[in-house]
C-alpha cells in the first residue's frame, strides 16, 4: 500500500466516524467469533432520525490470559434499512479500574443527537450522532452542557483528567486540555461571570482549609480560551458546583455478569 494511498484512506476513515486503533484493523461484528461460555454479547438499537444506533458488548468471561479482547470488544454501528454506514471500534477495552464498555445518558439532553460515552483505557471517548447520521469521535469523561446547549464541557477521562469544549453545531474539539497542556480538572463551577473549574490535586492531598484563596481557571466561550484566576476559598463555597450527566450504567461491557 503505498503511503499516498494509506494516507486518502485513513481520512475516508476518519471522515466516515470509524475510529482507528494503531496497529489493528477496524471490524465488523461477527458473532461466530464470540461463543456462549467464552463470551457473554449484548446489543441494543436506539432510534435516530431515520437512522438505527446500534450498540454491541463482547465481554469475555474467563481470565484475561486468553487472546484478544481480554476482557472488552465493543461496537457502535450507525445504520439504515439494515446496511452499516459507519463505525466507532474498539478492539480490546481495559478497565483500568473503573467503568469500562459504552454507556448512554439516562435522558438523551439534545434533540438533535445521540450521546454515548466510551470508557476505559483511559481513554473516555464521546461518540456523537446526529440525525443526519454522522458520527463523530471526540474526547469524552463527565460532561455537561451550556445552559443554551451549544457546548459540551467536561474533562478527558483519563490518568490526567484535563479539560474539554465541544461546538456541538461544529462537532469540533474547541478547547484541548491535553493539548493545551492545561491544569487537571478537580470541580467545575458556574458564577455570574460564567463556568470555571479548581485545579485537581495530582498529589492526592486534600486542600488546606486555612487557605484563603483557590488557584481556578475560567473558560470564556466568546474567545474560546482558558485563563488563570483566584478566588476566595469563602466565595468558593457559595457558588453552586455543576453536575455531570448521569450515565446509564446497569453493568460494565454491556453485561452485569
Amino acid at each position: 500500500m503505498t503511503s499516498r494511498f494509506a494516507s486518502l484512506l485513513l481520512t475516508v476513515l476518519m471522515f466516515t466516524g470509524v475510529q482507528i486503533v494503531p496497529g489493528q484493523h477496524s471490524k465488523r461484528f461477527d458473532p461466530t467469533s464470540y461463543p456462549a461460555g467464552s463470551f457473554h454479547v449484548s446489543s441494543c438499537d436506539y432510534s435516530v432520525g431515520d437512522f438505527t444506533v446500534r450498540i454491541i458488548h463482547a465481554k469475555r468471561v474467563y481470565d484475561s490470559s486468553a487472546p484478544p479482547p481480554s476482557y472488552c470488544r465493543a461496537w457502535l454501528e450507525v445504520r439504515r434499512e439494515g446496511r452499516i454506514l459507519s463505525q466507532a471500534y474498539f478492539d480490546d477495552i481495559d478497565p483500568v479500574g473503573g467503568y469500562f464498555g459504552i454507556f448512554f445518558p439516562k435522558n438523551q439532553p439534545l434533540d438533535d443527537y445521540f450521546m454515548a460515552l466510551k470508557e476505559g483505557d483511559y481513554d473516555g471517548r464521546l461518540l456523537l450522532i446526529g440525525k443526519d447520521g454522522s458520527l463523530t469521535n471526540l474526547p469524552g469523561g463527565g460532561l455537561f452542557l451550556t445552559s443554551d446547549k451549544r457546548y459540551i464541557i467536561g474533562c478527558h477521562d483519563s490518568d490526567y483528567e484535563s479539560p474539554f469544549v465541544i461546538d456541538i453545531a461544529r462537532h469540533q474539539l474547541v478547547i484541548d486540555g491535553e493539548k493545551e497542556k492545561l491544569p487537571g480538572v478537580g470541580d467545575w463551577y458556574r458564577d455570574k461571570i460564567g463556568y470555571f473549574y479548581t485545579e485537581d490535586k495530582e498529589d492526592g492531598q486534600l486542600p488546606d482549609p486555612n487557605q484563603k484563596t483557590v488557584a481556578i481557571r475560567r473558560l470564556d466561550l466568546k474567545y474560546l480560551k482558558v485563563t488563570g484566576d483566584v478566588i476566595s476559598s469563602v466565595k468558593l463555597k457559595s457558588v453552586p458546583m455543576v453536575d455531570y450527566e448521569k450515565w446509564q450504567k446497569l453493568g460494565d461491557c454491556g453485561s452485569s455478569r
